[in-house]
């Protein structure tokens, strides 16, 4: 939720503050009108200069900084996409080079070349030479850095590589005093609290008996962190991007050109990624993902170009490479042993595309296009695994595999009456996934064999059998749209369009997809009118109604043995296969909605007790199954409605205001748990000043509101509710309190299924405001001065509402402490802490023209973010039993650039 969010917010204030720059470039642009001079003979500009970018804490002292690489850091999240991430003094280059003949001589040969930022880490510089009507060429070359975190911190080194290692000197860290038996630190498992000085000392509570550090776990403690806090250290994550393109153009005659491309992109840095291993003890970390990556794009078309049509023909290809093959990571638990996983795999995709269009009559126009692609993937597979991973070996050595694409689109355009106008479209997408289906035998993050195999002699129960799904779909969509002009200022318009989805997996022993058929109708209508000569008015709505035939047993497919009998460990006695009970009673993995039934027979196997059914029954260690009204939102059935309204006021040649209102509403009606409905809208006001033809200022606001709903039960495994099943720690304590729903623990364990109290509704809610305002000042101070500012803040909460609660056991109610009655405590669910967002960047832009070739340049820019953020609590030192920390921070900063530079125009 915290990634939503920030993401939400963020992208508020990055659309506000391109509003914000699009104002004042549009204000710049209008300082000075182009002479015929200039117009047939264009100007070269050449800018050089520096900028400084200093970070500041809230009192506005200097910042204490972290060195890395890349030279002293400023804050990452101020420059996480400008360039402007490092502290110091960085180079200001630009430049825009034109040549040729002149634009009013008969020599078509034109050349320019423009570079910009070319200081900063988001440099790029492009060229083209040709001749007008014969041919062109283009060049270029662009880097984008983004800065990603500069607080992150691991004890792992070896970073960009594949190999992560701790350091000789680590030791596992653990709370002794938790188990009220352990001295030393190989004694109990991984607890990651050891950490903290606080946390990890304070006292325990083993077997309801309060134990507190000894000197001696005090001491163990005290070297492991000592050993393991030295071993952390800052590492910064980033990504660089760096894009070649080449591309040529030639017209054969006017009506035949062709063109082709060349484009060489490379990725690299780090990036965060969380694992989990059960090698030793199942514990996550959040890990430096190294990435060395290639992507080459090639593009060959032929276009056509006649009096009453057009033509294109397109190849496309794709070539994705990646150099990290797997990643291997020493188990914090025991160094001793590792952990890998597997990168993304390379693969290439190509696909032909034809286009065109034949326009039949002055008023009827046909265009279309169809392609077809092809994408494979066949990297070797990683099989570096530890514990006996892959006990029975690969089916394959390689996935094989293959996507085949096919999609056609039509539109028909037509106008049959003067005031009337009509489009018809369709839409084809054919996904066609050919990857070949096997079955593969592993067991989960490094886990060592246990238990007995119900289908496999001498294997493990936690042994997974799992089949790879290739998913398939296909899309045909149909749209008809009118619009009619009621009156010279008033014009309506209406559109129906039906959406039709097929998906499944080719190969699959049983259907795949939560929804193999999904079906959509959507109704819009509109309204437009200008209302007077200075207002201008719009209004459209939608309602769109899916319908789903949701399949809540598609989950099998990934477990082909679900379809096999059962013959050894618990599968013992089964006449039928799991597939075949489930169908034969009509249940779902989930079982009877029931509480706990003393079952006979075959339900004794497969719905012991009234329970959902034992995963060894189809060969998996997890539970696949869902709950009994589970719905996905994207494959459930959803209505839509959708309004969209706007008014446009020219009040006069001066002031211009402009507001919209945007709202949707989605109700998932089927849908008991998963999202069970989401609504929200935007509301933006904008208004532009022209004071004169020297000042112009605008100002907007922008509010977003969505609030978003789901469901879900943490239920639990019914018992009978008699001998050790009803009380806690000793006979005496056999009471819930408080009473939510059942009173005795007897109550609740019979009904620990259908139990309403572990049953859960959240409610999430984003509030986003956005302000802005932007100015434009020619002549200020003096006449050769022009002044451009804008000023952006946005403010984003998200607030988490949550109902339900989930049992505690009494920590006193042990075997051999004194009886209170008590054995559960019901804890009532609490909203979150309130997730916020506070932003404020400030631009100058600053001109003076020293004469009508030589000006001088100069930009302020400050930027500030608050943010307050629960998830980032969770990444501290003391906050987690069984995961690694980060101790990253959420960003907070002051940081102010300001560059100075020289423009020369010849």
């Amino acid at each position: 939720m915290k990634a939503n969010t920030q993401r939400f917010a963020l992208r508020l204030t990055v659309l506000a503050a391109q509003a914000a720059l699009a104002a004042m470039s549009t204000a710049v642009q209008a300082q000075s009108i182009p002479t015929a001079e200039e117009l047939t003979t264009p100007s070269s500009t050449v800018e050089v200069g520096a900028t400084y970018t200093s970070p500041k804490n809230k009192d506005n002292r200097e910042a204490t900084l972290v060195p890395n690489t890349n030279g002293d850091s400023t804050s990452y999240k101020f420059g996480e996409y400008n360039g402007l991430y490092r502290r110091g003094t960085t180079a200001i280059g630009n430049f825009d080079l034109r040549g040729g003949a002149p634009y009013d001589s008969n020599d078509p040969t034109r050349w320019r070349l423009t570079g910009r930022d070319l200081g900063l880490d988001t440099r790029s510089v492009n060229g083209e030479y040709g001749q007008q009507g014969t041919f062109r060429f283009k060049f270029g070359y662009d880097e984008l850095f983004r800065a990603r975190s500069d607080t992150y911190m691991t004890p792992y080194t070896g970073e960009g590589t594949s190999n992560l290692a701790l350091p000789a000197n680590w030791i596992k860290p653990i709370v002794p005093q938790a188990s009220g038996t352990a001295t030393t630190n190989t004694s109990t498992g991984q607890n990651f609290r050891g950490l903290d000085p606080t946390v990890g000392t304070a006292n325990g509570l083993a077997n309801g008996v309060v134990v507190p550090a000894t000197a001696a776990t005090l001491a163990s403690q005290a070297t492991t962190r000592a050993a393991d806090l030295a071993d952390y250290r800052n590492v910064n994550l980033s990504t660089r991007r760096k894009t070649t393109d080449l591309g040529f153009s030639y017209e054969l005659n006017p009506r035949w050109e062709v063109v082709a491309s060349v484009r060489h992109e490379t990725k690299d840095g780090l990036k965060p990624l969380s694992v989990v291993s059960s090698q030793v003890s199942e514990y996550a970390a959040t890990l430096p993902d190294p990435i060395h990556q290639t992507t080459d794009q090639y593009n060959a078309t032929v276009n056509f170009r006649g009096e009453q049509s057009f033509f294109t023909g397109e190849y496309y290809i794709s070539q994705f490479s990646n150099d990290i093959k797997s990643v291997t990571w020493n188990d914090s638990s025991d160094p001793t042993k590792t952990a890998t996983y597997a990168a993304p795999p390379s693969n290439q995709f190509h696909q032909l595309t034809l286009s065109g269009g034949y326009t039949f009559t002055p008023t009827t126009r046909l265009v279309g296009s169809a392609s077809y692609g092809r994408n494979t993937q066949n990297d070797p597979y990683v099989t570096a695994g530890q514990n006996a991973q892959f006990p029975m070996g690969l089916p394959v050595a390689s996935l094989d595999g293959k996507v085949i694409t096919k999609a056609v689109n039509l539109k028909l355009t037509t106008k049959p009456m003067k005031d009337l106008g009509i489009n018809v479209a369709y839409k084809y997408d054919d996904r066609d996934n050919q990857t070949p289906v096997n079955t593969y035998a592993f067991q989960d993050a490094n886990e060592a064999k246990s238990g007995t195999n119900s289908f496999i002699a001498g294997q493990g129960s936690n042994l997974n059998l799992y089949a790879n799904r290739p998913y398939s779909k296909k899309l045909q969509q149909l749209n008809l749209d009118g619009d009619y002009r009621i009156s010279k200022s008033q014009a309506v318009g209406a559109g129906v369009e039906e959406q039709r989805i097929d998906r499944g997996c080719s190969g699959s022993w049983i259907n795949c997809a939560d929804a193999p058929k999904s079906t959509e109708d959507t109704f819009k209508a509109n309204w437009r009118a200008k209302l007077s000569d200075s207002v201008d008015a719009r209004l459209g709505a939608a309602y769109s109604r899916r319908r789903v035939d949701y399949d809540e047993n598609a989950f099998l497919s990934l477990v082909p043995y679900a379809n096999v009998i059962p013959t050894l460990g618990a599968g013992v006695g089964a006449t039928s296969s799991v597939y075949q009970y489930l169908v034969a009673n009509g249940l779902t993995g989930f079982g009877p909605v029931t509480p706990y039934v003393l079952e006979t027979g075959q339900a004794a196997i497969f719905t012991p007790n009234g329970n959902i059914i034992p995963q060894a029954l189809y060969a998996s260690r997890n539970n696949i199954n869902e709950l009994v009204g589970m719905r996905r939102f994207n494959m459930a059935d959803r209505d839509r409605a959708k309004l969209r309204g706007s008014v446009n006021w020219q009040a006069n040649e001066q002031l211009g205001v402009q507001a919209s209102v945007d709202y949707l509403d989605d109700n998932f009606s089927k849908s008991v748990f998963g999202l069970t409905s989401s609504r929200g809208g935007a509301f933006n006001l904008e208004g532009n000043y022209q004071a004169s033809e020297s000042l112009a200022m605008s100002l907007f606001f922008t509010y977003e509101d969505r609030t978003w709903k789901a469901a879900g039960d943490a239920y639990g495994s019914n018992n009978n509710g008699t001998g050790s099943n009803s009380f806690a720690g000793n006979a005496a304590n056999t009471n819930v309190s408080p009473v939510a729903c059942y009173g005795t623990i007897t109550d609740k364990n019979v009904n620990a299924k259908v139990d309403p109290c572990l049953m859960w509704n959240n409610s999430t809610h984003d509030r986003v405001d956005t302000i802005g305002f932007t100015l434009t000042k020619q002549g200020l101070f003096s006449p050769k001065f022009t002044l451009s500012g804008s000023v952006v803040y946005s403010r984003a909460r998200t607030d988490i509402n949550v109902s339900g609660g989930s049992y505690v056991a009494n920590p006193l109610a042990a075997a051999g402490a004194q009886p209170g009655g008590v054995g559960n405590y019901y804890l009532f669910a609490s909203a979150l802490p309130t997730i916020s967002t506070e932003t404020i960047e400030l631009m100058l832009d600053g001109r003076y023209q020293i004469s009508k070739m030589a000006a001088v340049h100069v930009r302020y820019l400050y930027g500030h973010m608050k943010a307050v953020d629960w998830g980032y609590d969770g990444m501290q030192f003391g906050t987690g039993t069984n995961y690694l920390p980060t101790n990253e921070q959420a960003p907070n900063f002051h940081a102010q650039a300001i560059g100075v530079s020289y423009i020369y125009k010849f």
